[in-house]
Order: C-alpha cells, then structure tokens, then sequence
C-alpha cells in the first residue's frame, strides 16, 4: 500500500486546495496533521508538503510548536523523500537548510508577475502572493524565480526538495474565504488559477507521483 504524502496545514482555513484535487486524481493518499495540535510522525509518510500559515519563523521563540517543526523538517531533509514548501513551508525549509529568512521592504499581496532564473520556465503570467517575509537561497539550492519585490521566490535543492514563496494551490474561492476585501476589489482569473494548477500539477507529478512509483 502507498504510503501516505503528509500535508502540515498551519492554518484552519488555509488547506492543501488543488493539491488535494491532485492526489485524488492520482489516487494518492494524503495525511494532514496540525503542528498545533499533532506530534510529528518519524514514519509512515512517502513525502512532504508543508503550507503556508500567518506567523514567520522569527517567531519559534513565542511559538515552540514552531521551534519543533523546524527540529522535524531538518530531519526529514535527511531522508529520501520528496518535500515541498509554500510560502511559510518555504521559509521553514530554508531555515531549516541553515539560510536566512528576512522581512521585505514592502508586502507582496495579490496576483504579481514573477521570472524565471534558470531554465526552468515558470511560464506563468502572475502568481497569488501573500507575504511579507522571504527567504535566502540556502547554500547547494539554485533560486528558479524572482520579482520586483523580491529576490527569491523559489529555490529548488538536492533535485527534491522546493521552496515555493507563492500559492499555486488556492483556488479563486480559497482566495475569496482568506481575503474577501482584496476578492471583493479585484476579484480573480480563471485563466491564472488554470496556469497556476496546471504548473503546480507539473510539480507534483515530478516530485511525488513518478517518484514514488519508482519505488
């Protein structure tokens, strides 16, 4: 039986959205903990996804859950899994691969146009941000993407383990329930969602579906 991809879910209202329209696709199996309320398992998972949530690293001292999750994820660098992080999740896991995670001058909030650094082509017009912290590349990573606002939007290390600043898993509802006065002003695209699910898609199906059927 394949194990389940376990999904950290910081937040109530923030869920895995189109990543779990992935895995039923896939029929791959999902586990979702919160690191409020659940231990970290040591086993049992074929992979990670950790999301993104309101607080920031620099919090791990209020927040020893948080301190903890840190401890986990760089355990979890050492095993031979795939892990993904978005927005928060990323900076987790820069943190945890000994990088800085820093405050930007100005926010990031809403649909913003990113670049690609490599030559893997994001192809995408314009991404959902919501942030106000970023991360340094960690030492051995390469940065695929950057904006005006900010110089690393993700990082890819050891060909399994990305960092994602942005959120290609949100849905135009998702966005609607998190930000109803943003949703309310500018509303949403369906054309940039489409863009977004298919990338993350790509994502997915390098990182976790073809990898774990080659187990």
């Amino acid at each position: 039986m394949t194990k389940p991809i376990l999904i950290i879910q910081h937040e109530e209202t923030e869920g895995p959205g189109y990543i779990y329209d992935w895995a039923t696709e896939k029929q791959m199996p999902l586990s979702v903990i919160n690191p409020q309320k659940s231990p970290f398992p040591q086993s049992g998972f074929s992979g990670v996804i950790i999301l993104g949530g309101m607080m920031n690293v620099c919090e791990r001292e209020r927040l020893p859950w948080l301190a903890n999750e840190i401890a986990w994820v760089k355990n979890c660098i050492e095993l031979p899994i795939p892990i993904l992080g978005i927005c928060l999740g990323a900076q987790i896991l820069a943190y945890a691969l000994e990088a800085e995670v820093r405050q930007l001058p100005q926010e990031e909030m809403g649909w913003l146009p990113i670049r690609s650094t490599t030559a893997l082509n994001f192809n995408l017009e314009s991404v959902f941000q919501a942030h106000s912290y970023f991360f340094e590349i960690p030492e051995g990573a390469i940065c695929l993407a950057e904006s005006d606002l900010c110089p690393h939007q993700a990082f890819l290390f050891s060909e399994r383990i990305m960092g994602l600043q942005f959120h290609l898993e949100w849905s135009s509802e998702d966005i609607a329930q998190l930000f109803p006065e943003y949703f309310k002003t500018y509303g949403s695209s369906e054309k940039l969602h489409q863009q977004g699910r298919d990338f993350l898609y790509k994502i997915l199906d390098t990182h976790f579906y073809k990898l774990d059927n080659l187990r």
